[in-house]
């Protein structure tokens, strides 16, 4: 192989049976999925969406041409997803409901192109430059909980008490829906967002950052508040954070944070390869 996994770690943040993050590394691709949370209604039985749109892309990186473009793996990942809701009959379910849609996001680094492809919110660091790609309405969303949050905590609620019930998160909840509107919405100029769930993805929300002649490429999940060169000071960092500020309302607003039950506010992964 033309490269060398250094480090690499995938912890789900409740356990591994509900993980929503994965990963695959071939000869031809290294690749992270961070399937989406789910904010829908649909029963997809016994695995969660985000899982299974996970599960979907990561089988099907296995199968993408050795040489293909980032069009060419769009697509391809992409109609995997809709053959899904094809063989079970639920196209018209996700077209009217797409808070319902299986959705995950990935970064992939293409060996043979030596570029790293960025579909969704999922960072890269490619040496010392890292490349995010958050949603533009999110950060407002996530200051809205903050703000109903910080007034619980004034009124008498504590910490633990919102942990075991984010009513911050409740109460964002149908903004979070609502905004899913604009997912692979070409035509919304400021709050569209790229993502794989099945429906044309717009060129413009496919990223690609040039990887030629770099030495270390760090692909990860968004359950990293920052990137680092190593796993161990992204892991400090995260707890450092999460010990001071386990609702994520504070130095990282979010639109989640530690539930009682579990362990971070979101699934995290993240590989660090060597380029040989």
């Amino acid at each position: 192989m033309a490269y060398q996994i250094i480090e690499q770690s995938c912890i789900g943040k409740r356990d591994e049976a509900h993980n929503e993050d994965g990963w695959i590394a071939t000869s031809d691709y290294v690749a992270v999925i961070d399937g989406s949370t789910s904010k829908g209604t649909y029963d997809y039985g016994d695995k969660r969406s985000g899982q299974l749109a996970m599960e979907i892309i990561r089988e099907a990186i296995k199968g993408l041409r050795p040489n293909c473009t980032i069009r060419d793996a769009a697509n391809e990942l992409s109609a995997k997803i809709d053959a899904f809701y094809l063989s079970h009959d639920i196209v018209k379910e996700v077209q009217e409901h797409p808070e319902n849609r299986l959705t995950a996001s990935v970064v992939i680094y293409s060996v043979n192109r030596q570029e790293v492809w960025q579909i969704g919110d999922c960072p890269c660091m490619i040496d010392n430059a890292v490349y995010e790609n958050p949603k533009y309405w999110e950060q407002p969303i996530a200051q809205a909980r903050a703000l109903f949050l910080e007034k619980e905590l004034s009124e008498g609620k504590r910490v633990q008490d919102l942990q075991k019930q984010d009513t911050g998160r409740e109460y964002i909840l149908p903004l979070l829906r609502y905004a899913i509107a604009y997912q692979n919405n070409e035509t919304e100029p400021i709050y569209g967002y790229g993502v794989i769930d099945g429906f044309p993805i717009a060129n413009r929300f496919l990223r690609k950052f040039q990887a030629a002649g770099a030495r270390q490429i760090i692909l990860s999940s968004d359950g990293y508040l920052h990137l680092f060169p190593t796993l161990a000071q992204s892991e400090q960092y995260n707890n450092q954070l999460l010990e001071e500020d386990p609702l994520c309302i504070r130095r990282h607003k979010m639109t989640k944070g530690v539930m009682s039950e579990n362990v971070s506010f979101d699934d995290r992964t993240y590989i660090r390869l060597f380029i040989k």
